[in-house]
């Protein structure tokens, strides 16, 4: 048969028959979710209702083959971190699992009943408050955690919990291994230690407002503890913690670190809103104007590297000088090629990764790079070399925007028209700088 033929036909689709048990399969599943702290936290209702149905006709049948604990403990956290859960429709089904939780010791179910409690920690239904009031009143050998999070920290206590165990975080160094030491799998899951963490904070508060290096560290490792895990439900409240009492800090060490961290955790804002969701606008704003500086040192950074650089050290007063006097509001460096692999390397030597944000051009330029400020109802654009200082009016016609990934060359050489901007040419004597701060002066 030609290939011609062959790829005329229709396609046929085979049904592949799996005889083997997925239980270890079930277990490297679960295996790998312990192992990144990572839950499915929601489960399609129709999906769930085709599994209650079928859990519904084994207890008629009493048929419970092929159904091992692993797939009792799985529908039981899928159906009571669901609404599902408060349908009249289910309450057999709930008092099946309940009753079963009472009565079993088997540890992956009561594992399972702990994931639910911990996640539904500030919700209230009926079948939650049994679930609630079995967990507390069964052996504490059964429950797979460490005994004194029970004890000591009064797990199923819902009034003390999320304080005894707040404060025991804030005095610890590594708050979320410390969790997970416990036998908690899911830290960062919503919930009790959600509220937890909350309390961390509110032990911490003061030491954060004086600056305290250890203070602002347990936050970062509840935050993002490795480069596989961070924190989602405890985001916005833990970068709110440690940005806000840094928000009159011009430039400290501690400043920077944080600054570091959360580029490296959520990355730039500027760049990656999405990851920013929520965090409220007083705190962007003054993670913002930390980039627009280190965009401007990271700028004269890069530029150092080039040859010929000595004559860019009255720019970078001029510059700085404006930015300091805080008429720079946003800021955005595009770089050549030669910039931006300049810019990986800042990037790896400083362990930072704000110097990877910048745009780049989609034309050959050997020599210049740019850089983009916006001061207030301005847009300036200054080069390397012989590049002309370009300020333009924000809605002028041709005004280069911030933040592209690339630019093309009309894009960068625009020159403003008429009224709606003007260009200076760096002279030697520094005229430039006068007329600029002039043209800012007026015009901003």
């Amino acid at each position: 048969m030609k290939l011609s033929e062959i790829l005329a036909r229709p396609p046929e689709f085979r049904r592949i028959e799996v005889r083997a048990s997925i239980v270890p399969l079930d277990r490297a599943v679960t295996s790998f979710q312990r192992r990144f702290d990572v839950f499915a936290t929601a489960e399609d209702t129709q999906d769930l209702e085709v599994k209650l149905n079928g859990f519904k006709d084994r207890y008629i049948a009493n048929d419970w083959s092929s159904f091992p604990w692993n797939k009792a403990s799985e529908l039981f956290r899928l159906f009571f971190v669901s609404n599902l859960r408060d349908d009249e429709k289910w309450s057999k089904v709930a008092t099946i699992l309940l009753d079963t939780l009472r009565d079993t010791d088997k540890k992956s179910y009561c594992r399972a009943a702990l994931d639910v409690y911990i996640e539904t920690f500030n919700h209230s239904a009926q079948t939650l408050d049994r679930l609630h009031t079995i967990l507390k009143n069964k052996e504490v050998g059964n429950i797979p955690i460490r005994r004194n999070l029970i004890d000591d920290f009064q797990l199923f206590n819902p009034e003390v919990a999320p304080s005894l165990i707040g404060r025991e975080m804030a005095n610890s160094d590594t708050p979320y291994r410390l969790v997970k030491s416990w036998g908690i799998w899911s830290p960062h899951a919503s919930g009790l230690f959600e509220n937890a963490f909350q309390k961390m904070l509110e032990y911490s508060e003061q030491n954060l407002m004086k600056f305290d290096q250890n203070s602002f560290e347990r936050v970062m490792n509840w935050l993002c503890p490795d480069s596989n895990t961070k924190a989602e439900a405890s985001r916005i409240a833990g970068i709110e913690a440690i940005v806000l009492p840094l928000k009159n800090d011009t430039s400290s060490i501690l400043r920077n670190d944080v600054e570091k961290f959360l580029v490296k955790s959520f990355g730039d804002p500027r760049v990656t809103p999405a990851n920013w969701a929520g965090v409220s606008e007083e705190v962007i704003q003054i993670i913002n104007s930390w980039l627009t500086s280190k965009s401007l040192k990271m700028f004269f950074e890069i530029i150092s590297r080039f040859q010929g650089s000595h004559m860019w050290e009255p720019r970078r007063k001029f510059w700085t000088a404006i930015n300091e006097r805080e008429w720079i509001n946003d800021a955005w460096v595009v770089l050549n090629t030669k910039g931006a692999r300049y810019a990986k390397q800042l990037a790896q030597e400083h362990e930072d990764n704000a110097f990877l944000s910048h745009g780049s051009l989609n034309f050959t330029e050997i020599d210049k790079c740019f850089f983009i400020m916006r001061v207030g109802n301005l847009t300036i654009v200054e080069g390397t070399h012989n590049f002309r200082v370009r300020i333009f009016d924000n809605n002028a016609p041709f005004t280069p925007q911030l933040r592209l990934n690339s630019y093309n060359r009309n894009e960068i050489h625009a020159t403003p028209a008429g009224n709606s901007g003007a260009a200076f040419t760096h002279d030697v004597n520094g005229r430039w700088m006068q007329n600029a701060e002039d043209y800012m002066r007026r015009n901003r």
